[in-house]
């Protein structure tokens, strides 16, 4: 019997190729071709992903969200850099929305893209995203990308707050930091928790309360670009062991399975504001799953009056599988949920 799939038989009237990846478990699904890029508006990555998300958000919703994807699937779009440096142009979404950067998916895009020949494996790779352009120094070993190291875009502490939430009496304490995306950092001793698997779903409920109660606090303004933003990502982190952890909650209450890249670059820039991080210093971060990010904070400097850090993290991706999705007429199922706000 013969069983190969010809997919050119069926009432196909969208079809989109991917390559899908995993950085210290958590997915990145690629889309490599099936939508005309030179549809895609604007001067830059940042302005091109505001056009896909006009355009084409149901191709979104078609790879993230079920029945193709799930709740918790990560996806990235490759486009052509408008950075005359970058070699490669891609911005990030998942079941939600659309983020602004991506460690872990940057890992797993240059991971991907070498090992399939679509670029050249050569000692630094650059990455330009909607937050900027990300250089990159895969590690080769038997043929292949052993891990990758990026050094993520100038991160800063942005401001500390207090706010009150429903599950605690007092209010809560919560640093929020830019690293790429603005994230409201949290102890989890004020919780009065561990950050461990058992606890995932106060941990990521919470996390999104967290995350609107900062959002009303604050009217949050980039202090160089002067660009407004949104805390968009909530990590609650548990420093009572050898090695701090973490959990990372975004989107509709996504939980990141790695230490989350751009997190990780969050929380040196936090310690170092702190002075429990120096420069040079290694910093080891595990994800709520056990899985490990290298961290490092290499430089800082004075900016306008704040106090920037240069952080860069190592990490490994791996390709677990390509992928042919297709989207038949007759089909009245784009995408859909089973969370509480779902569609």
């Amino acid at each position: 019997m013969n069983i190969d799939a010809d997919l050119t038989e069926l009432p196909v009237d969208a079809s989109f190729t991917t390559v899908d990846t995993h950085t210290e478990g958590e997915p990145t699904r690629i889309l490599l071709d099936g939508v005309d890029r030179s549809t895609l508006d604007g001067e830059s990555v940042r302005a091109k992903r505001d056009s896909f998300a006009e355009q084409y958000d149901w191709v979104r919703e078609l790879l993230m969200r079920e029945p193709r994807g799930h709740d918790d699937m990560f996806g990235a779009v490759l486009v052509e850099p408008r950075d005359g440096d970058a070699d490669i142009g891609a911005f990030f979404m998942d079941s939600e929305g659309y983020l602004d950067m991506c460690g872990h998916g940057t890992i797993g895009i240059v991971t991907a893209l070498v090992e399939l020949g679509h670029l050249p494996a050569e000692s630094t790779i650059r990455v330009e995203t909607p937050a900027g352009t990300i250089e990159t120094w895969p590690q080769y070993a038997e043929g292949g990308v052993e891990a990758v190291t990026i050094q993520n875009v100038e991160s800063f502490v942005y401001e500390t707050v207090t706010v009150p939430v429903s599950f605690l009496k007092s209010p809560l304490p919560v640093d929020v930091v830019y690293a790429g995306n603005y994230f409201a950092l949290v102890d989890s001793d004020h919780l009065g928790v561990s950050v461990d698997t058992s606890r995932t779903d106060d941990l990521v409920d919470w996390g999104l309360e967290i995350r609107d109660a900062v959002n009303d606090a604050l009217d949050i303004e980039h202090p160089f670009s002067g660009e407004p933003g949104r805390v968009s990502i909530t990590e609650i982190y548990d420093a009572s062991g050898d090695i701090d952890r973490s959990i990372v909650v975004f989107g509709d209450g996504q939980v990141d399975r790695s230490p989350c890249g751009t997190g990780t670059c969050a929380k040196m820039t936090l310690l170092h504001d702190d002075d429990a991080l120096t420069i040079d210093e290694p910093y080891p971060h595990e994800s709520i799953v056990g899985t490990r990010f290298e961290g490092q904070i290499v430089d800082t400097h004075e900016r306008d009056g704040v106090t920037v850090t240069d952080p860069k993290i190592t990490g490994s991706a791996r390709i677990t599988g390509s992928h042919t999705f297709v989207r038949d007429p007759r089909d009245p199922i784009t995408g859909l949920r089973l969370s509480p706000s779902g569609e």
